[in-house]
């Protein structure tokens, strides 16, 4: 394994333990850390990959939080709009994608760090709504996580709830995507070794963030999730 693959490696398993103990998943880190080393849109198809592991890891290992009605009405609208937003990948040129990143994670990150409050104790459509455009913005840019987290944060949930919800509603539209992805030619086949990588990053990220997120408040990490996310997007952005 040469450095270059080395560095992508742990890239996806530090994303995935932030992604674990936010609750938004690995994308929000990992397509910025990710679009340092590769293209665009290749990173788009890993961060697929990575995700279609680390959601299924997420949920075998939060499954006793699983909340089955809530989980319908957030998921549906999220699925079809990741893959309306996926066809679009190769509509919009790749700067103005990763532009648009950059200013998403710097608005949702200012959000959570200075009025997360206000998205509590709101009514179950505005989940839903986010829920939707959580999904769109996975499917075009990459990553939605801190959308639905929001979206989540509106329900009030009990943090391993709002996990194994989170990772349920995105399975689906991950798997969609990456469909879409591999179709429109953003991943070489050549490069077939990243998808077992990617899968044991995945389980042991989901694993590790599992311990850590029992045993430290979940809104102390918040915090310190938001500010990654805003460094996130400040790079991506200049």
């Amino acid at each position: 394994m040469h450095l270059h693959d080395l560095t992508l490696s742990l890239a996806a398993f530090f994303s995935e333990i932030l992604g674990t103990i936010s609750g938004f998943g690995s994308s929000t880190f990992f397509v910025p850390a990710g679009s340092f080393f590769e293209k665009f849109q290749f990173v788009l198809a890993l961060t697929a990959i990575l995700h279609c592991f680390g959601n299924t890891s997420k949920i075998f290992l939060f499954r006793e939080h699983f909340d089955r009605k809530l989980f319908l009405k957030l998921a549906i609208p999220s699925i079809l709009l990741t893959g309306a937003g996926a066809l679009l990948t190769n509509v919009f040129p790749v700067s103005i994608l990763q532009k648009g990143l950059g200013v998403v994670l710097v608005v949702i990150s200012l959000i959570f760090l200075i009025g997360k409050f206000r998205f509590k104790r709101l009514p179950t459509y505005v989940a839903v709504i986010l829920s939707g455009l959580s999904g769109f913005a996975t499917g075009l840019v990459g990553t939605g996580g801190a959308i639905r987290g929001m979206a989540l944060s509106a329900l009030n949930l009990e943090r391993g709830a709002f996990v194994i919800l989170s990772a349920a509603i995105d399975i689906g539209g991950d798997f969609l995507r990456l469909i879409i992805y591999l179709l429109n030619g953003f991943m070489d086949w050549s490069q077939w070794f990243y998808i077992p990588i990617l899968g044991l990053m995945a389980y042991l990220g989901a694993r590790v963030g599992k311990l850590i997120l029992a045993s430290i408040k979940q809104e102390y990490f918040e915090k310190i999730v938001a500010l990654f996310v805003l460094g996130g997007g400040i790079a991506m952005l200049f």
